[in-house]
């Protein structure tokens, strides 16, 4: 996406520093405010009003430009963005800032997610996986014997389902509430 082209729809042509640029499908605000290789700031009014936003914009930027450093200042209504000066040319990397301004509304922010949440998860699924390998025996002795009866493999199956579900009951006592941020949100978007 070519910056100049970009903007060529506009009326007015933007002033690098001074004039606010708008798109016509999301109609965010911004100017640059300065630009060095490497480098850019951008005023936009938006960060000052709306913090989820700037917690999109800054998540959006830090997914997609690799080893970017990004700095939100509300108060100044500014977004500081470092970057590898030598992995796009800087009127590209601006472009593609410029469209992650745009954009940003319409992402999703990762949902967080606990230890437990995960370690609930996995017990179970190893409840499942249990529960369908029980199904699977009964099926088979009833196949075999004409009849539902409690074998050698039912009683393993039991007795590994109450150990399983005593563990996730111990786990969950001892683990800690910490929150991570689940990053498939990030890669549809």
């Amino acid at each position: 996406m070519n910056y100049k082209k970009l903007f060529s729809s506009q009326q007015n042509k933007p002033s690098k520093n001074s004039t606010h640029h708008q798109t016509k499908t999301q109609q965010i605000a911004y100017s640059v405010a300065h630009e060095i290789s490497g480098r850019v700031r951008f005023r936009v009014p938006r960060l000052a009003k709306d913090t989820e936003y700037a917690n999109k914009l800054k998540v959006a930027i830090e997914s997609q430009i690799k080893n970017a450093k990004v700095r939100i200042n509300p108060t100044a209504s500014s977004i500081v963005i470092n970057y590898p000066s030598g992995l796009m040319a800087d009127e590209k990397m601006r472009s593609q800032l410029v469209h992650l301004i745009q954009i940003a509304p319409s992402i999703g922010l990762p949902t967080k997610v606990s230890n437990k949440t995960i370690v609930t998860t996995i017990f179970d699924a190893l409840t499942n996986l249990i529960d369908s390998l029980r199904n699977a025996n009964k099926a088979r002795n009833t196949i075999q014997h004409q009849e539902i009866r409690k074998d050698r493999w039912e009683r393993l199956l039991s007795t590994g389902e109450r150990i399983i579900q005593g563990l996730k009951s111990a786990i969950m006592f001892i683990l800690p509430s910490k929150q991570w941020r689940s990053q498939s949100v990030l890669n549809s978007a």
